[in-house]
């Protein structure tokens, strides 16, 4: 089955979706900007989420799925139990 991508609107446009953002700053390490793109996100309703980013802010974050060559994260993975190899 071939995946669908898409397109996320990451308008940021009032303060219900800001508190939201910021409400989710207490549970995850990550920068303000991954905290609104995160929301987004959510508010999208996808279903499993795959990003494929160098960030290593997203491998805190449960309930994704990362692609990534970050030196840093790899290890930790591997550790957890989680890497997959392609």
């Amino acid at each position: 089955m071939k995946a669908l991508a898409i397109p996320i609107d990451v308008t940021v446009d009032n303060a219900t979706f800001t508190d939201a953002a910021l409400k989710r700053f207490q549970t995850k390490a990550v920068d303000g900007y991954d905290l609104l793109l995160l929301e987004a996100i959510n508010r999208a309703g996808v279903g499993t989420v795959k990003i494929i980013t160098d960030d290593m802010d997203y491998s805190v974050v449960p309930g994704i799925q990362i692609f990534t060559s970050n030196k840093y994260v790899i290890p930790d993975a591997v550790v957890q139990k989680k890497l997959v190899v392609r």
